[in-house]
């Protein structure tokens, strides 16, 4: 019972200690990610690439609420025997909304719920195909901050919408829902607080 009584003391103590680490009324943060992915599949001749690019700001009105917005962009691009089979681009906008747990904390986890319009291009059709979209979803994320200005996020999974439609004659566009909460289902992305 005292190692228990110990362990919940020491908790509360490092997170009163560490404070002013965290996020409070006031605060604007700049957030970011970026992946890049490449393949070569020497069975079948084929080779991948794609590269994927992501910013956004956001601003805290209380100790506990943040709004942002959020931009991203994209490409991909397939090849099979020297041909190349598809080439994408990609760009996306949208904005978001977040509510800390303990936001004045070194560690803390946030609910977030975001909003996007995307642009898909396949540059591979003669013309150009282009498909449209939204996407809304809710995820659950954890903030770590490493110093006093920059943190470490992880958003585990997601539960949304989305629909998209190809800018063709006489298309009805497709609709999807998606629950995933799982260790496949992750991103990593930094803040840096001014």
């Amino acid at each position: 019972m005292k190692k228990v009584f110990l362990s919940i003391a020491l908790i509360t103590a490092f997170g009163v200690a560490n404070a002013q680490e965290g996020f409070s009324k006031g605060n604007t943060f700049l957030t970011g990610s970026l992946g890049i992915s490449s393949e070569n599949d020497k069975d079948a001749d084929a080779k991948s690439n794609s590269t994927t690019f992501a910013v956004g700001v956001g601003h805290f009105l209380s100790d506990h609420i943040a709004v942002g917005i959020n931009v991203g962009f994209g490409s991909a691009k397939t090849t099979e025997s020297s041909l190349t089979t598809e080439e994408t681009s990609a760009m996306t906008a949208g904005a978001f909304g977040r509510y800390y747990f303990s936001p004045k904390s070194k560690f803390s986890m946030f609910g977030h719920l975001g909003v996007n319009y995307a642009s898909i291009t396949d540059k591979t059709t003669n013309p150009d195909l282009k498909v449209t979209g939204m996407d809304i979803f809710a995820a659950p994320g954890f903030n770590y901050f490493v110093s006093k200005n920059l943190s470490l996020e992880a958003v585990i999974g997601r539960i949304g919408y989305s629909s998209a439609k190809a800018d063709l004659t006489g298309a009805k566009g497709t609709t999807g829902f998606d629950f995933a909460i799982d260790l496949t289902n992750v991103t990593f992305g930094m803040n840096f607080k001014f």
